[in-house]
């Protein structure tokens, strides 16, 4: 093995000593120069092969006589630090290289800066060795706090979770946090998050993987603060009608009556209906919609599910708004303008069948509507309307059930009809159907 890498070092020598490579800094002097750049190609060779043993004097020579050689020594310097560690089965050895690992990043820092994203990635790893040592608690806390202070859109997904256990840590083993000073790194977490989904969002990405470990970091906020109904009404809804302009209140309070399911608290709507203001949403703006519905406010559903549309160029997002509105609509007895809603539900989305099936019912409600009592036949051309809707559908069960109301074989015998004959079915339906019968 050595062999090998003393001809790797001959042969890439010889390359490098024919220019100046850019961003290095080699030594002047000439001797230690042939010995850095010895010690670079054996460090940089056996990190590629994973031989981080090899590697390891190699990059210690580089630390000590050429700290400032080019931050790829840190970088590899890192990885083989964590990959021993990781090996290491003695606790005592295992403890000296993680704190070599920290030193690296601190190097790193030290001497090429860009300390908010190496910061992000020692949190990270440091998250990884000592969260299980409650000595370190503190010190994990005020280095993440650090992180996410400065880390801006370099936080990596996965210190979003470290982070909020990191302050369960405290909060629990170490009790040295309160209520508020919990919350302020909660809000500090929720923060970074609402900026990554609105990144993904930007490049088509699905936001499926944030939401979740959201979820998680909700989890663990119930283990450490008693968030229910009681203590939003309680401690933060005054707070909130003094001063409905304090953005971070209003956030907190809508994030905690999710979290503790108190949609149907009183102050819900107003404190939701304020954060749209101050933060327009798609989806915030459909979940008003959605509340206003159910609390048969039909005017604030329709105001605020056409908020939402304007939030979004998401096709299947619209076509789902569109399917609300017009049940919005259906409910008031404005089949038409539902009808419409439904066909920009198809038009946004194709594949939203759901929009086929409320057409159908519509059609299938309408009997009493457009019923003329003047001819049996035509007055149950609207099924048939409602049985085509369902067939797009695919929903077999009322396909079935708008099929029962088809006239039958005799009476389109006697109103002299035939089955697949064409009929325009007016009232507000305003369409042509093909005939056919029950039996």
């Amino acid at each position: 093995m050595k062999k090998v890498f003393g001809t790797l070092a001959v042969l890439t020598i010889l390359a490098v000593s024919s220019y100046a490579q850019r961003g290095w800094k080699w030594p002047e002097d000439s001797a230690m120069r042939v010995k850095a750049e010895e010690k670079n190609v054996i460090q940089s060779d056996a990190v590629k092969m994973a031989d981080y043993k090899t590697a390891l004097p190699a990059l210690k020579w580089l630390f000590t006589n050429t700290p400032d050689l080019n931050k790829s020594i840190y970088i590899n310097g890192a990885k083989v630090y964590d990959n021993l560690a990781d090996a290491e089965n003695d606790e005592a050895r295992k403890a000296q290289l993680v704190d070599s690992l920290m030193w690296v990043y601190d190097q790193r820092i030290q001497n090429f800066g860009d300390k908010p994203y190496v910061l992000n990635w020692k949190a990270f790893k440091a998250y990884k060795f000592y969260i299980k040592d409650f000595s370190k608690a503190e010190w994990l806390l005020e280095m993440f706090d650090e992180a996410f202070d400065i880390g801006g859109e370099d936080i990596l997904e996965a210190n979003l979770i470290a982070y909020m256990n990191v302050i369960k840590v405290n909060a629990l083993a170490k009790k040295n946090l309160s209520d508020d000073e919990i919350l302020d790194r909660y809000d500090k977490i929720n923060e970074v998050i609402e900026k990554m989904i609105a990144e993904k969002k930007k490049k088509g990405e699905s936001i499926d993987s944030i939401n979740n470990k959201r979820a998680l970091i909700d989890n663990i906020l119930t283990e450490i603060v008693d968030i229910n109904c009681e203590f939003v009404e309680t401690n933060m809804a005054p707070k909130f009608e003094a001063n409905p302009e304090d953005l971070k209140l209003v956030k907190r309070m809508f994030q905690f009556m999710l979290t503790g399911k108190c949609t149907d608290s009183p102050i819900f709507l107003s404190v939701a209906k304020q954060l749209q203001k101050m933060e327009p949403d798609f989806g915030l703006a459909k979940v008003i919609g959605t509340k206003c519905l159910a609390n048969k406010d039909y005017n604030c559903a329709e105001q605020y599910y056409k908020d939402a549309l304007q939030y979004t160029e998401d096709g299947s997002e619209k076509s789902d708004v569109y399917i609300q509105l017009g049940k919005v609509y259906a409910i008031q007895g404005q089949k038409a303008t539902a009808r419409n809603m439904y066909n920009n539900a198809l038009a946004a989305n194709p594949a939203n069948k759901e929009a086929y099936s409320a057409i159908g019912d519509l059609y299938y409600h309408s009997y009493n509507d457009c019923k003329e009592e003047q001819d049996m036949v035509k007055d149950r051309l609207v099924f048939i309307a409602a049985y085509d809707m369902y067939r797009k559908a695919g929903d077999v069960a009322k396909m079935n059930q708008a099929k029962e109301q088809f006239p039958s074989k005799e009476e389109l015998f006697n109103g002299d009809y035939e089955t697949g004959q064409s009929l325009n079915l007016g009232c507000w339906i305003n369409t042509a159907v093909t005939l056919n019968s029950r039996d």
